[in-house]
């Protein structure tokens, strides 16, 4: 048995009324009322024929083994190549197979019922095990007439076999005439039209019987064994006149889908028959016809394995996900029907390297990455060293395909300043399912149907047209979903929220932590519920319940959240809770230090276990979930920390001196992670709440509890846990609805005593009113900061730099020189056309000193010694430079880390990895 083993379509999302056609062209064509019903379907600015084959190939291709396609037909009137394989790109952006029969097949709208004869005849005759047949067509037509209204852009696609056949291939009859209805010359955009009613009264209405009756004849049947009957006509009077001349009652004949898409040329027998399939049952017959200097008739059974087909988007799928467009003139824009100034940043050089993109073919037009064989890492794009800091392994990588992977919207912009047919250009960073991050441009959406944490897919799009050359580029562009439900729907748009972002708070069983959850999940955050479950002081074995139940309630209320039950206390406590949170989902973007317990007493009265169990669950528990946190948020350029303190630890209170060292120790810890994480975007703060928990109750009294509800506390924390907040390193005091920012401040001071001489405890008391006042007190943002007016007011005499201990780096024997001696035979002369530059290398500690490298007119020169005048110089230290060369250290890594400094032109040194390939 041979047939039909799978089938998908794909119309574009975009859809013109052809009223609104006719009310801003009715002026200057009142006849094109007459078919101004319904919509057509019309290509976004970046896609064409090649790109809506690709998706229709894709959707046809659901829950295919792919390995197992031994052919692609392109079927098209309006391929974007003359002279280029079309097949052969589609063929490379789904990643089959090399060894396998391309073909193109055009010059007329049948081509795609042809297409679909020989490739049955190919599988018949065991030429092949299963052949992808797609036809797609994005026909143009000049404005203000009826072809403009008649015509839509639209692709579908079948695969045929002889395995899991869902329509056995019953027979076909070919009619073949030069009958011209219409042409299109080499070279024209567009189809020149012969009266309306030549091809209805002499095309339509005589070839497409004479096909049917032609394949009755063969197969010994009659209009009595067709269930369906398929045919393109875009006049719907003659449609129905033909059917009833074939004897087919009104119930078995397809609609021709003018009201919904229009009339999409080559692909449309196979739009229609896709559509058709999408809603058979098994034992139906169904007979297709494609149209255009002839006719083909084919007859198909459906099968009982339709029934085993996997779910897809489909025709129907397709005409359901619509934007209909109410705007003309971006019609005609997207048509190239419309010249537009555009300004001279959309005069950029956009002729193609061909060489490149053969050699990058995989990446550009298939999306393919790699994935680590050591430890599994997924990357785009794939590269000779794996990502991963951890990992680092050299050429390990094997090829994995990103194109069909879900994508998550990480981070989107919309800009006004770049190039785009559809302002503003919309684009970001996306990250892929099980691994892999990439930036790029979304399409088929405006900037405020874009959320973080939104669902996406890969599309491959068109990304520019070299009109000059006649060249099109194409690329992989994000789509996202806009059916997926924002969290928080229906909420304040314009608040504080946290959508996309996955928050834990420790010690979230009750009190301030359960309220801290609870409004982070209400404001679209995913959460992490920890905690133990112990008692106030910290005592017993734990209990799930106080989590499950906080879990509980924001899932009840449509929010997301897991529960952990780790204590906080141990290290291994501290990552099982990081690690639930990227098991669950993924990310760590924001984590509130909010567990703690009490156990007052004196210091007298004060037990080791009392004094070592506060400090454990409150100062040791911010390292041990602190460290793991920050680890990934550094990785990641993002995160929000809060931790809690206390007056106790600032102002000190009686009976806790366990409690006040670990919260003013807190403090410390923030002011050193402050300067750690600015830069990489992870921000800390620090929050000395007032709040009715079960750690006050016994403090303050009951008029007092009674103002004090967490709730009045946990604004003020959700504001720093906010990606809009960009202030670090600071305390702040909160409750009741009173809110206040606590600060350490120096003041000036005073020198005392003569230079170079201490002084002594007498001089101290008379200038003690002036060294105890805080009269003109600054903050300062770290230590070295705080010094610094001592240092440079009063700086040591004869103090010479320390020189720190230089480490070896493990250059496996290879020193300095050697890599400049060999630096000319690793120079690609080919990557430095136009490139002028001098490159200085100053490296420090053993095997050290000064070599230059020259490039002019695409040649290369290495002395040593130093430069009069050099584009860039780059210091590091010679063990750190062998590294960097043989792949042990990355350059970034480096630069940021203060192993590598870069002075002069920063921009030309990323040329040196483009030019040099060790």
């Amino acid at each position: 048995m041979i047939g039909i083993t799978s089938f998908g379509g794909y119309i574009p999302r975009l859809r013109m009324d052809r009223m609104t056609i006719y009310q801003r062209s009715g002026w200057f064509a009142p006849a094109t009322i007459m078919v101004a019903q319904g919509e057509r379907s019309f290509c976004s600015w970046d896609e064409d024929t090649l790109t809506m084959a690709v998706e229709a190939a894709r959707d046809c291709l659901t829950g295919v083994d792919r390995t197992g396609v031994d052919g692609v037909f392109m079927c098209s009137t309006t391929p974007p190549f003359a002279d280029r394989l079309n097949a052969g790109i589609v063929q490379t952006a789904l990643n089959l197979r090399a060894d396998i029969d391309t073909r193109d097949l055009a010059a007329t709208l049948r081509a795609g019922t042809g297409g679909m004869i020989t490739a049955l005849d190919t599988v018949k005759a065991g030429e092949a095990g299963q052949i992808l047949v797609v036809a797609s067509d994005k026909r143009q037509a000049k404005a203000a007439y009826f072809y403009e209204m008649w015509f839509g852009d639209g692709a579908a696609a079948v695969t045929v076999g002889d395995d899991k056949v869902v329509a056995e291939y019953i027979g076909s009859h070919s009619l073949s005439y030069d009958f011209v209805d219409h042409y299109r010359g080499t070279g024209h955009k567009y189809d020149y039209m012969w009266e309306e009613r030549w091809v209805r009264d002499e095309g339509y209405s005589k070839f497409i019987p004479e096909a049917v009756e032609g394949l009755f004849a063969k197969l010994d049947i009659t209009i009595e064994d067709v269930d369906k009957l398929v045919f393109p006509c875009f006049f719907k009077a003659e449609h129905r006149k033909i059917a009833k001349k074939l004897g087919a009652t009104p119930d078995m004949v397809a609609d021709n889908m003018h009201d919904v898409c229009g009339e999409t040329g080559t692909a449309h027998p196979l739009v229609m028959l896709s559509h058709t399939l999408e809603g058979a049952k098994p034992g139906e017959r169904i007979l297709v016809c494609g149209f255009g200097q002839g006719c083909d008739a084919l007859l198909f059974q459906v099968t009982d394995e339709i029934e085993n087909l996997p779910a897809r988007r489909g025709i129907r799928g397709s005409l359901a996900d619509k934007s209909t467009v109410d705007n003309y003139e971006k019609f005609l824009k997207f048509r190239d029907l419309w010249q537009v100034e555009t300004g001279i940043r959309a005069e950029a050089p956009t002729q193609t390297a061909m060489t490149v993109l053969w050699r990058k073919r995989k990446m550009i037009l298939g999306l393919m990455g790699g994935v680590c064989r050591t430890c599994g890492t997924r990357q785009w794009p794939k590269t000779d060293i794996c990502v991963k800091p951890e990992c680092r392994a050299y050429q390990d990588q094997d090829d994995t395909e990103f194109a069909d992977t879900p994508v998550t919207v990480r981070t989107f912009t919309g800009d006004l300043l770049a190039v785009s047919v559809d302002p503003p250009a919309v684009y970001g960073m996306v990250d892929f399912e099980g691994g892999g991050r990439m930036m790029a441009d979304f399409t088929d959406c405006t900037h405020e149907e874009v959320w973080v944490g939104q669902p996406a897919r890969m599309v491959l799009r068109r990304r520019y047209e070299d009109e000059e050359r006649g060249f099109s580029g194409y690329f992989w562009k994000v789509l996202p979903d806009k059916t997926a439900e924002r969290p928080g729907a229906g909420k304040k748009a314009d608040g504080i929220r946290y959508d996309g972002k996955v928050a834990i708070v420790t010690g979230a069983g009750a009190g301030l932590g359960r309220a801290y959850a609870m409004e982070l999940a209400a404001r679209g955050a995913k959460v992490v519920v920890n905690d133990l479950g112990g008692s106030r002081d910290g005592s017993g074995d734990g209990s799930a319940r106080a989590a499950d139940q906080v879990v509980d309630e924001i899932v009840a209320a449509g929010g997301e959240a897991v529960a952990s039950y780790d204590s906080v206390s141990t290290v291994e406590g501290g990552q099982a809770i990081i690690d639930k949170a990227l098991d669950a989902y993924g990310q760590v973007d924001i984590l509130i230090n909010n567990a703690g317990i009490l156990r007052d007493k004196s210091l007298v009265k004060m037990e080791p276990a009392d004094w070592d169990a506060v400090l454990a669950v409150h100062l040791d528990a911010v390292y041990n979930v602190t460290r793991p946190a920050f680890t990934h948020m550094k990785q990641q350029g993002y995160g929000r920390i809060v931790l809690t303190t206390s007056a106790a630890g600032l102002f000190g209170n009686f009976g806790q001196t366990n409690y006040s060292a670990a919260k003013l120790g807190i403090v410390g810890f923030m002011n050193t992670l402050k300067a750690e994480g600015r830069k990489y975007d992870v921000l800390v703060n620090t929050v000395a709440p007032i709040a009715a928990t079960r750690l006050t109750e016994d403090i303050l009294p009951p008029h007092l509890l009674e103002a004090l509800t967490p709730e009045h506390v946990v604004p003020l924390a959700l504001y720093l846990c906010w990606e809009g907040n960009k202030d670090t390193g600071q305390i702040l005091n909160a409750g009741a609805g009173f809110f206040s920012r606590a600060a350490m401040l120096s003041a000036p001071g005073v020198l005392v005593g003569e230079e170079g001489t201490p002084p002594t405890p007498e001089q101290i008391q008379r200038r003690w009113s002036e060294i105890d006042s805080l009269e003109g007190g600054a903050e300062y943002f770290d230590a070295m900061e705080q010094l610094m007016p001592l240092l440079t007011g009063q700086p040591p005499a004869g103090a010479a730099p320390k020189e720190e201990p230089v480490d070896d780096g493990g250059g496996g024997g290879v020193d300095a020189a050697a890599v400049f001696d060999q630096m000319g035979d690793a120079f690609q002369a080919d990557k430095a056309a136009g490139v002028d530059v001098v490159f200085q290398f100053k490296l420090t500690g053993d095997g050290g000193g000064d070599w230059y490298a020259a490039i002019v007119d695409q040649t290369c020169t290495i002395t040593a010694g130093a430069h009069e005048r050099p584009t860039t110089t780059i210091i590091m230290s010679a063990p750190d430079f062998i590294d960097l060369i043989t792949g042990k250290l990355n350059a970034m890594a480096a630069y940021t880390g203060g192993q590598l400094k870069i002075e002069g032109d920063l921009m030309k040194s990323q040329l040196i990895e483009k030019i040099f390939k060790f």
